[in-house]
């Protein structure tokens, strides 16, 4: 358990009660020839001090051990009293056990032998006797219950303060870590097409150089438009890297943009055929994850279903809009790339469920893949 105390930062709060056990020890040796004067049955002398410096010390050593920073200042206490002893400085050492122990110890055993250390010392002050019990049995009593009062009012302030500074943690945590999945997605969605893009051109480029130098040329420009795009995109996430305080500034995609992934699928060899009605009135985060989707299908199509059919249907009905990216598996000939880890689909699915959706994806019975995501409409 973490310890209360440590909420409390400035170093009076933290060395108070040293502080105040330094003093107890000066007034214990102080008064004893001033105590002895008064005509008590037993004056001031090497014991009672001794007594005193020993309770003292153990208020001291309290966060090395609680349970001794209210067993020694009680039982010096007491026997203080029932060797009869005049009343004194020496009784502060109750008070201070008992905090120290209330405030420093788990919570469930200083509840209990919190108030029976005052009760015990409180015993002995009637067992003493004299003529001052009623009021050594009211000062032990008084002071004991104020301490284990203040200690518990105290402790209850600091447990709560811990408890927010661990809300306070965890709810960075959770900020960190949705950050970097957001990051590791946008990385992946941008370099990951960018790249699958730039290696079919660049393929595409290579097998026409000789014989069709003015489509390699055509090929190359693609390449390089890829590049130069995916280069955008990380300038903007890298921006966001250095100022995890700012606003986004990553582009935000849309379906008025998928024209431009779609040509791009072409140009890689891929044949699309796109179906697409009105999709008017379709929000803003929605539209951003349906272009990752539709991003990340023609990509997987393109490296895993090169020279294929990719029929992509966009639909925007009453009650839901919908995405469905549906392929035939490789052309006849074609050499389609290892599979991948799977971290595209992994964080297409986790973008779809951010903004309220559902994903659906799989192999089909008779070839080719199949990517389906839904949106209900309010």
């Amino acid at each position: 358990m973490t310890d209360p105390a440590r909420v409390i930062p400035p170093w009076w709060q933290r060395h108070l009660l040293d502080v105040l056990a330094a003093f107890g020890a000066l007034a214990v040796i102080g008064s004893a020839s001033h105590l002895h004067v008064h005509g008590s049955e037993r004056g001031i002398d090497a014991l009672a001090i001794a007594l005193g410096l020993v309770g003292m010390a153990a208020v001291v050593a309290r966060r090395v051990s609680p349970l001794a920073s209210l067993v020694v200042p009680c039982a010096a206490v007491g026997a203080y009293l029932l060797l009869h002893y005049p009343n004194g400085p020496a009784y502060f050492l109750l008070p201070l056990g008992v905090f120290c122990f209330g405030f420093y110890a788990r919570r469930g055993p200083a509840r209990r032998l919190g108030p029976v250390a005052v009760l015990v010392v409180a015993a002995c002050a009637y067992v003493a006797g004299g003529q001052d019990t009623i009021l050594r049995v009211s000062i032990v009593l008084s002071w004991g219950i104020a301490a284990l009062i203040l200690a518990e009012w105290l402790r209850t302030i600091a447990d709560r303060a811990i408890e927010r500074r661990k809300a306070l943690q965890q709810q960075q945590i959770r900020a960190q870590v949705e950050q970097q999945l957001e990051l590791a997605r946008d990385l992946h969605d941008s370099v990951a097409h960018a790249l699958t893009a730039i290696t079919v051109q660049a393929a595409l480029a290579e097998r026409l150089a000789k014989d069709h130098p003015e489509q390699a040329i055509e090929a190359a420009r693609a390449a390089r438009i890829a590049g130069r795009d995916a280069l955008a995109d990380l300038g903007a996430i890298v921006g966001s890297l250095r100022e995890p305080g700012a606003a986004p500034t990553r582009p935000q995609h849309g379906l008025d943009e998928i024209d431009g992934l779609v040509a791009g699928a072409r140009e890689a060899g891929l044949r699309v055929e796109v179906d697409s009605g009105a999709l008017d009135g379709i929000a803003a985060d929605v539209q951003a994850a349906a272009y990752r989707v539709v991003q990340e299908g023609l990509t997987n199509a393109v490296r895993y279903a090169p020279g294929g059919r990719l029929a992509l249907s966009m639909t925007a009905e009453r009650s839901a809009f919908r995405v469905e990216l549906v392929d035939d598996g490789p052309a006849e000939g074609s050499i389609a790339q290892p599979s991948g880890g799977g971290h595209g689909l992994v964080g297409m699915a986790e973008r779809v469920r951010a903004t309220g959706g559902v994903l659906r994806h799989g192999p089909r019975p008779d070839g080719g893949y199949f990517v389906e995501a839904r949106w209900e409409t309010p």
